[in-house]
């Protein structure tokens, strides 16, 4: 099993909480991400996590769709600091995604460090961090035309 890593930052003027509770309830994420079509919030999780179910629709080549659908745990590690993604997508991969963020009250300034791991096929993994790369930029450039 092969792991590839990749870090995004992003920054936003507002308020913390604008921006942390579009993490922290993954419906709410759902909505500004370029690929996901439905998220349906399902249980409180043994780890005081939320489990959602995600359906998705991509262009895999530009013309190949796929649809598909998979559980994300979402969990509070810190509040106002760091929350984590954890899924296993399509195809036998394994996602972790770890958003930290840091507030400067003096100068209403979010930033946001988004670090990604992704664990699988070496082949699926190099192509499948591509498209999430993409996606996730557009996402918070979504997110941020709407703050």
């Amino acid at each position: 099993m092969a792991t590839k890593n990749l870090l995004l930052n992003h920054s936003f003027t507002c308020d913390l909480a604008r921006v942390y509770d579009f993490i922290l309830d993954f419906r709410k994420f759902g909505e500004f991400h370029p690929y996901m079509v439905n998220v349906h919030e399902l249980k409180k999780t043994a780890t005081n996590g939320i489990e959602y179910q995600v359906n998705e629709e991509v262009l895999l080549l530009g013309f190949l769709k796929m649809r598909p659908e998979y559980n994300v745990e979402v969990l509070e590690i810190e509040k106002d600091k760091h929350v984590r993604y954890v899924s296993n997508v399509k195809g036998g991969i394994v996602l972790v995604i770890d958003f930290n963020f840091v507030y400067d009250k003096n100068t209403n300034q979010v930033e946001l460090a988004e670090h990604i791991v992704v664990k699988g096929n070496r082949w699926l993994i190099a192509y499948f961090i591509t498209l999430l790369k993409k996606a996730h930029l557009q996402l918070f450039d979504n997110l941020a035309g709407s703050l």
